[in-house]
């Protein structure tokens, strides 16, 4: 019943050349991502980054997505395990256990958990106790890709993890990082589908573009959306938006190194707080292997937004310019006070890709960009570049380092 009534983004911009408000339910039904909500359950059919490879060694590491605790360890095999944060014995944190050979030891009674969630010892009780075989935590499929750790919290069978390029290829070097936003997920997502926010917001680093009303081609595509914007005196950019929350760019904004390709996961952690995970990728000389160099998480005190600078424009530093926007917005954005405009095109698009997810899995189907069939599962490559960039005057004309 609540699907049947969904109204966000479904009509065509009216006499005003608008879209129609968003009701205050339906942004509720929209942003809110706890276990039995409509939208985390079309989440959950995705995998997501949940760690760093490199980070988790010989300790417990906590994480949290989508309302859920959880609890990251590498066994002596080799094998990542993502458990319930709260031991099933009493209830006690995994976080402060031991990791073993054969998996995560609980620090209160010493119950031992396999990677899959088996108990395989509890020491107070008889060797042959019959209890063992029907106390399991809480398990969540892992697997390992590009320098992270990828988590699956839906249902059963889980669905094979994309190979995009910057995950999967050999000639790259990675450096992989993350940043946590003070906002609900979707203003992070939607971020992602809105190629008009450049010329504005990034004007001090972009100056060649600034305030130019861009021509935007947009394309949906079988993974999310492709866009293709041109300006006036030629400058040109092209980046994906992939579902259901991340961004395939080019990134030209640098000043000390080259123009990287870029993969950003904005992750949902609860309602009121996204962490981005970022993949930047540089290609290697010769094809040669790549390297990985983790830098892990970031997040600024609380009740601090950005450091004020002078460019001209917002007093806000390239680096921090999205997510100071987002957060601006409040933790979450009220919608239904939204003046949506032509130039939102890519909004209503992600929305109604959003509300089509939802239908597909009430009716037992599986959401845009979910791949199950390895034939389809080769490497996915991305046409992701941009012509211009205003900082670095050797890269007037920038090419990707990868492509």
């Amino acid at each position: 019943k609540i699907l049947r009534n969904l109204s966000f983004a479904t009509a065509a911009p009216g006499p005003s050349q608008g879209y129609p408000p968003m009701r205050p339910a339906d942004n509720e039904l929209l942003c809110r991502v706890g276990p039995g909500t409509p939208m985390g359950n079309l989440l959950r059919r995705y995998w997501w980054p949940v760690g760093f490879s490199q980070k988790v060694t010989n300790l417990p590491v906590p994480t949290r997505i989508l309302g859920e605790d959880l609890v990251l360890f590498r066994d002596g095999a080799g094998k990542i395990g993502l458990l319930d944060r709260s031991c099933p014995h009493r209830s006690a944190s995994l976080e402060n256990g031991r990791v073993e050979d054969k998996g995560l030891r609980c620090c209160y009674h010493g119950w031992l958990f396999a990677a899959d969630g088996r108990c395989v010892d509890m020491p107070a009780e008889p060797p042959d106790t019959p209890l063992m075989k029907h106390v399991k935590a809480r398990a969540y499929s892992t697997q390992e890709a590009g320098g992270l750790i990828f988590g699956y919290l839906g249902p059963a069978p889980a669905p094979l993890l994309p190979a995009y390029d910057l995950l999967v290829r050999d000639d790259i070097d990675r450096v992989v990082r993350a940043g946590l936003d003070r906002c609900n997920w979707l203003q992070r997502a939607e971020n992602g589908a809105d190629p008009c926010h450049s010329m504005a917001l990034h004007a001090s680093v972009y100056p060649s573009i600034a305030l130019k009303r861009p021509n935007v081609v947009y394309e949906r595509t079988w993974y999310g959306m492709r866009f293709g914007i041109k300006y006036e005196g030629g400058s040109e950019n092209v980046f994906h938006q992939i579902m259901p929350a991340h961004t395939r760019r080019l990134g030209a904004r640098t000043v000390d190194k080259r123009p990287a390709q870029y993969l950003h996961f904005r992750v949902p952690l609860d309602d009121y707080n996204t962490l981005t995970y970022i993949i930047e990728a540089t290609k290697t000389e010769d094809g040669k292997p790549g390297t990985l160099t983790t830098r892990g998480s970031h997040s600024l005190p609380p009740n601090t937004t950005h450091e004020r600078i002078d460019d001209g424009w917002w007093g806000i530093a390239s680096r921090d310019q999205d997510r100071v926007a987002q957060e601006s917005q409040g933790v979450i954005v009220d919608r239904s006070k939204e003046t949506l405009a032509t130039s939102d095109q890519g909004i209503a698009m992600f929305r109604r890709m959003l509300r089509d997810g939802l239908y597909a899995i009430a009716n037992g189907g599986d959401p845009m960009g979910v791949i199950r069939d390895a034939a389809k599962n080769r490497m996915i490559e991305f046409d992701a570049k941009k012509n211009f960039t205003d900082i670095d005057e050797t890269y007037k004309e920038v090419k990707a380092e990868v492509g």
